[in-house]
């Protein structure tokens, strides 16, 4: 038997079927552009420790923060002498952090320590040891503790922070612990999980931190303060 009207057949069969489709889905397409998405879950987080936001916009430049003081110095990369002169903790530009102590400053004495995802209030013992500095990969300044803080999102291109806690030892031979709570200006991190969220938005790391008093071995609870900031988050 000749097979070509049996394929002739199946062919109309199924075109007929893609049309009556898409008939029944242009009669309907109001109804299903009306049907509510599920509500996305939104965990709060709240805190009433110190914070501060950074602005490490420049790409070709250093941002450096002493915690302690809460002073900030710019530095371009072009002047990185300055980075042994000056009294900093932290540097920041864009997505990338340095700390001053080892290649990025050998005289420098600030260590870290990533201790993951945990409650950043149960964090209550300052470690003695395992501080990591600074080294060079493929030619960079990085810290290996911090090179993985955040989220990178291929659909939107946008930058989310892990959350993760950090206890650190600061150049000055005193200690802390801090979170990256958002990395955007005028958008929270989660609002750019669905969007494309502008560079010039980007870049300001706003981070939750608490220092230890000098000789102690605790972090002391600062939740009674009067700066409280809550942050949203998206549960996938």
């Amino acid at each position: 038997m000749n097979p070509t009207p049996r394929i002739f057949l199946m062919l109309l069969a199924a075109t007929l079927l893609f049309h009556t489709t898409l008939n029944y889905m242009e009669s309907n397409i109001e109804e299903f552009e009306t049907v509510p998405l599920p509500p996305k879950k939104i965990r709060k987080i709240s805190t009433l420790n110190p914070t501060i936001q950074v602005n490490a916009k420049e790409k070709n430049s250093w941002m450096l923060v002493e915690f302690t003081s809460g002073k900030t110095l710019k530095v371009p990369e072009a002047e990185t002498i300055k980075l042994n002169q000056a009294n900093w903790d932290l540097g920041f530009s864009r997505t990338k952090i340095i700390s001053n102590g080892g290649k990025t400053n050998p005289s420098g004495n600030t260590g870290i320590i990533n201790l993951g995802p945990v409650n950043f209030d149960g964090v209550k013992t300052i470690p003695e040891t395992g501080y990591v500095q600074d080294d060079r990969s493929l030619g960079n300044l990085i810290n290996k503790e911090l090179a993985g803080w955040y989220n990178y999102r291929t659909r939107t291109h946008n930058i989310e922070s892990k959350r993760n806690v950090y206890a650190l030892k600061l150049n000055n031979g005193t200690f802390m612990k801090m979170r990256i709570l958002n990395y955007y200006c005028g958008q929270k991190d989660q609002d750019c999980r669905s969007m494309m969220c502008s560079r010039e938005e980007a870049a300001c790391l706003t981070i939750e931190y608490v220092l230890a008093e000098p000789g102690s071995q605790t972090f002391p609870d600062t939740r009674l303060a009067n700066n409280t900031q809550s942050v949203e988050k998206i549960i996938d």
